[in-house]
C-alpha cells in the first residue's frame, strides 16, 4: 500500500512570479540514467517511438533527479514502477514537438489567429531555441515526463501523454470530474503526492511533467535554478 497521505487531493495550481526567478547558477552536476538505480524505473523513449529526429534511446536526467525517482519508486507497493516518457531533450526533439503540436493547433482551431496559436502553444512546449538565461525545462536535464504503472501497464490518468486539452491540466479532475473518471483523479493524486514527497515540482498544465533545480522548481520553491542548459546528449 501507498503511505498514508497519498490519495489527498492535488492543491490549485499556485500564483508564480516569473519576473522574480534569477538566472540560473549551473552547479556542474551530471547527468545520469535512473533505470539503472532501480528495476522499479522504466523508460518508455515516447519521442524514439515515434521516430522523432535526434530523439534518444536512453534516458538522462540530473544526478539528484535520478536519486529522487529512485526514492520515490522505493515507495512504490509490489507490483508497482515508473514509466519515464521523456527526460534530456535534445533541441531537434524540441523542435519536431513544438512543429507537431503547432500543427495539431491549427488544423484543430482553425480561426485561431498566429498569436493565439503562439499563446496555445506556450503552455504544452516551450520554444525550441537554445536560451541560456531561460533554458527550456526540458534541455537542463532537470524535468523529467512520467507516469505511474500496475503490473506492467500504465494507470489512466484521464488523458493520454502529450495531450493538448484543458482536462490534461494536473487538478483538472478535483474540480470536474465526470462520473467514471474517481480511477483517473486518484491515479493523478497518488502520481502527484509520490512526486512531491520526494522534492520534484508539478508543471500545472501537463500532470506527466515534474521537475527539479530548474526554473519552474525554482518559482515554486522560492529558490535560484541551480541547471541550466545542456548540450544535447549530455555532452
Amino acid at each position: 500500500m501507498f503511505p498514508n497521505g497519498f490519495l489527498t487531493p492535488i492543491p490549485p495550481a499556485p500564483e508564480e512570479d516569473w519576473e522574480r526567478v534569477p538566472d540560473p547558477a549551473e552547479c556542474g552536476e551530471g547527468l545520469t540514467d535512473p533505470t539503472l538505480l532501480s528495476d522499479r524505473i522504466q523508460y518508455g523513449a515516447a519521442y524514439l517511438c515515434q521516430g522523432l529526429p535526434g530523439a534518444m534511446d536512453c534516458c538522462l536526467l540530473r544526478e539528484s533527479v535520478t536519486k529522487r525517482l529512485a526514492q520515490a519508486a522505493a515507495q512504490l507497493p509490489d507490483g508497482w514502477s515508473l514509466l519515464i516518457f521523456d527526460g534530456l531533450r535534445p533541441l531537434s526533439v524540441q523542435q519536431a514537438i513544438y512543429e507537431q503540436f503547432k500543427a495539431i493547433i491549427i488544423h484543430e482551431r482553425p480561426q485561431a489567429s498566429p498569436a493565439e496559436v503562439e499563446l496555445i502553444l506556450d503552455d504544452f512546449v516551450a520554444k525550441p531555441v537554445r536560451r541560456l538565461r531561460r533554458p527550456a525545462p526540458h534541455t537542463t536535464g532537470g524535468a523529467v515526463d512520467l507516469t505511474l504503472c500496475r503490473d506492467g501497464v500504465p494507470l489512466d490518468m484521464g488523458t493520454g501523454f502529450d495531450d493538448l486539452t484543458d482536462m490534461a491540466h494536473t487538478d483538472w479532475l478535483e474540480h470536474a470530474c465526470p462520473a467514471g473518471q474517481e480511477e483517473a483523479r486518484d491515479n493523478r493524486r497518488l502520481l502527484y503526492n509520490l512526486m512531491t514527497s520526494v522534492g520534484l515540482v508539478n508543471y500545472p498544465c501537463e500532470w506527466w511533467h515534474y521537475a527539479y533545480g530548474e526554473r519552474q522548481w525554482a518559482v515554486r520553491t522560492g529558490k535560484a535554478p541551480i541547471y541550466g542548459y545542456r548540450e544535447e546528449c549530455g555532452r
